[in-house]
């Protein structure tokens, strides 16, 4: 997400519609510290196993039935206590009515994620990934994730709605850090650190895996591909796993620890122009990721190999988009 003074986005609330999966009507409800104490204790599950690529199947095939309800925002595959496969139900709020207690056998688990929005704070010496950064054209602030390279020259990367302004953005323009949702007074001019050089448009008619931007640091800039929480990315890349311990460092809460909770999520998220559908995403605790945290790049806890970018997030739950995906999108790789 970012921080920005125009009006907070929200999670789509669809209209009400009856879901005819045959038994139970409210799924077991658990709050976000719930599972992640189930998570704690367990490995990191195989994605590829056949239990857990059938719970994704079933996943996939019920939701959209499941977007259709009111206060249904979206779904995920998980793990149990037992570490047995779940599906996932994201709710707007407590006590969605007719919630399947499984789907197609799989046990169905709800996680009140509440309203669920972009998210998108500053330097002195070298300037740190893992900071402020912004679109000079509004006065808002997300996060500079990481130096990417392409064709042998250095590239920050971000969100497109950090830097692409949410796909308003033309190409060449001015980025930057802090971003001036971040200046003294709020949004007087910052010093410049970079031109936008490419963004993955965020469509709104049809599914999105990425929001994601690169932008080229200008001359003679002082940066670093050090994070300001204290580490540097590796450059190999990691597949999320449930249970996976990473970390992340951001604008707003620099340095968080947390376990990826689900994959294989689809999330509706409302941004300024209109509503946005992601599928194949991947959720962390609610407080792994804050506003102005929205373009930080999410590592292992152990070797800090990227995993994902994070982009989203509310109360009960935060998303990121998976890193593959980011870097075959902008044609990168991690420095």
């Amino acid at each position: 997400m970012r921080r920005s003074t125009r009006l907070s986005l929200a999670l789509v609330l669809t209209a009400a519609a009856a879901l005819a999966f045959g038994c139970g009507q409210q799924g077991r409800l658990t709050s976000p510290n719930d599972h992640a104490s189930a998570l704690s204790a367990r490995p990191a599950f195989d994605p590829s196993s056949v239990r857990v690529v059938a719970a994704m199947a079933s996943q996939d095939r019920a939701t959209p039935a499941l977007l259709a309800l009111s206060g249904v925002v979206g779904t995920g595959t998980s793990i149990d206590a037992a570490g047995d496969p779940v599906i996932v139900v994201y709710t707007e709020r407590a006590r969605v009515a007719n919630l399947p207690e499984a789907i197609d056998g799989v046990p169905t688990t709800v996680v009140v994620s509440g309203t669920v929005v972009p998210y998108a704070r500053p330097g002195g010496g070298p300037l740190q990934m893992g900071t402020s950064t912004g679109n000079d054209l509004e006065c808002a602030a997300g996060t500079l994730g990481c130096v990417v390279v392409k064709g042998g020259v250095d590239y920050f990367l971000s969100n497109n709605h950090v830097f692409a302004r949410e796909n308003a953005a033309s190409l060449g323009e001015r980025i930057d850090a802090p971003g001036r949702y971040d200046a003294h007074p709020i949004c007087n001019q910052t010093p410049q650190c970079a031109n936008l050089s490419q963004f993955q448009a965020v469509s709104f008619s049809s599914n999105n895996t990425v929001d994601c931007a690169i932008a080229r640091p200008i001359s003679g800039l002082n940066y670093s591909a050090a994070e300001a929480g204290g580490y540097t990315p590796a450059s190999t890349t990691v597949a999320a796993a449930v249970g996976l311990a990473v970390k992340k460092t951001g604008r707003t809460s620099g340095l968080t620890h947390g376990t990826i909770e689900a994959i294989n999520v689809t999330i509706r998220v409302q941004y300024t122009d209109g509503i946005a559908t992601f599928v194949n995403q991947i959720q962390t605790p609610g407080n792994f990721i804050r506003s102005g945290d929205s373009g930080s790049l999410m590592v292992t806890e152990t070797g800090n190999n990227p995993v994902g970018l994070c982009f989203a997030g509310g109360s009960g739950a935060s998303f990121a988009n998976p890193i593959g995906p980011v870097l075959q999108a902008l044609g990168v790789a991690i420095k």
